[in-house]
């Protein structure tokens, strides 16, 4: 019977047996690696490439971080140096919107940058003195101004002279992209200015005081003698006698004004000793209110001292004069009664003593308070307009200043500042 079992096909072994296989596999490896091998140096010259390219990038990443902080330091220093100017500085664009706004602009104007920044230049430097004098001058005609000169209104209502320029900002390209005002405070220059005036008004002063003492002194001396003889040959209820009276007042209130002529003018020669501040202005309070003639009914003294004692280099005497025409001051500006604050503040931030003698009194306008240490002007009918001149004098003379503040109805108060190197320490 005939098998169901079909014949199955088998591969005819390759020539040579299996050494001719291996012969066969070797042969294909090696056409393999021939056509792979451009393949391969193909890939090799890419990593190359890419090696080169990534460090070149690396390198170009780090000049540009390098560039990038530069430009930052050179960004902060030019900010910190802008911010250390004593100028105000104000930048505005080409809208009139601030910009820019520095630290010594916000000491000068009184206006945080917080509240400057973004905001339209008029809102907050004002155009009091004319817009021709400001920033959006320059933006909106291209006309700059050096060296001007205008007067600014602080948010609390004083007046401060600015010295100013002003100049356009443009970028590389030459377009405008705004403008830079640059202003100094002028006051302090302003008060230094009227110091020296008053100085040359006190030595022309001078020059005259020792010939009026000369020309004025002698007959003022023998109209005395002469009315206290015909004083004397008339009786007591001689009508005439009141006249001879007045003779008498006037020559004394012209020998008054003499001698405060000279006082204000003649060098004052100090006898400088370490003594308590607290205690000479208790004392110098203590005898106001003991002598009639100065005292004034109705007028109270509040006192405010340290608790320490606090002692500085003086000369009592002419010290205590100062005390005594400020507390009389102060008392004639209270014919109703009133109260005056005398305080004693100590040392602060490097500074000196300050003696302060505050009134509740009526006040005085500012056309009066700014020629209040002018001689000879004075407010009051028997006044010689010399008193505070020598207070000042000798206040001065003690490397002090004597400064002066007051508004009607607000009262007036007189601040003496002693420099910080009158102070006596421990042991000296």
């Amino acid at each position: 019977m005939p098998s169901s079992r079909q014949p199955v096909d088998r591969a005819a072994p390759p020539p040579g047996g299996p050494a001719g296989a291996r012969a066969a596999t070797a042969s294909s490896f090696r056409l393999s690696s021939s056509s792979l091998r451009p393949h391969r140096q193909a890939y090799a010259q890419l990593e190359a490439q890419f090696a080169a390219l990534n460090a070149k990038l690396e390198d170009t990443n780090r000049q540009l971080q390098q560039s990038l902080e530069e430009k930052a330091r050179l960004g902060r220093y030019l900010n910190d140096v802008l911010e250390s100017l004593s100028s105000g500085v104000v930048a505005v664009d080409v809208l009139g919107q601030i910009t820019l706004f520095n630290r010594a602009a916000e000491r000068i104007t009184g206006r945080p940058r917080s509240q400057a920044i973004g905001q339209p230049y008029a809102a907050i430097l004002g155009l009091e003195s004319g817009r021709e004098k400001t920033a959006l001058h320059a933006v909106q005609t291209g006309s700059c101004l050096r060296n001007g000169e205008k007067t600014l209104a602080r948010p609390d209502g004083r007046l401060v002279p600015l010295a100013f320029s002003t100049a356009l900002v443009r970028d590389q390209d030459g377009r405008v992209l705004g403008a830079v005002e640059v202003f100094d405070d002028l006051s302090e220059r302003r008060r230094l200015e009227a110091e020296v005036q008053r100085a040359q008004t006190l030595s022309a002063l001078g020059q005259m005081a020792a010939t009026v003492a000369h020309e004025v002194r002698n007959p003022l001396g023998g109209i005395a003698a002469f009315a206290s003889l015909l004083r004397r040959e008339l009786a007591a209820d001689e009508p005439r006698r009141r006249l001879v009276d007045k003779i008498a007042e006037g020559v004394e209130r012209l020998n008054r004004i003499v001698t405060g002529l000279l006082d204000c003018t003649r060098p004052l020669r100090l006898e400088l000793r370490p003594v308590d501040l607290v205690e000479l202005v208790d004392e110098a309070i203590a005898s106001f209110q003991t002598d009639p003639a100065r005292s004034v009914h109705g007028v109270s003294i509040e006192r405010s001292y340290p608790a320490s004692r606090l002692c500085c280099r003086l000369d009592p005497g002419p010290f205590q004069q100062v005390l005594a025409n400020l507390l009389r001051n102060a008392a004639q500006a209270m014919p109703t009664g009133g109260c005056v604050w005398v305080s004693v503040v100590p040392p602060q931030n490097g500074d000196g003593p300050v003696v302060s003698v505050r009134d509740s009194g009526c006040g005085m306008p500012a056309e009066v308070l700014a020629r209040l240490f002018t001689p000879f002007f004075t407010t009051k009918a028997d006044g010689t307009g010399l008193g505070l001149v020598t207070c000042r004098r000798i206040v001065e003379a003690h490397g002090g200043r004597l400064l002066a503040e007051s508004a009607p109805g607000a009262g007036a108060c007189f601040r003496l500042a002693l420099p910080a190197s009158s102070l006596v320490g421990p042991g000296e």
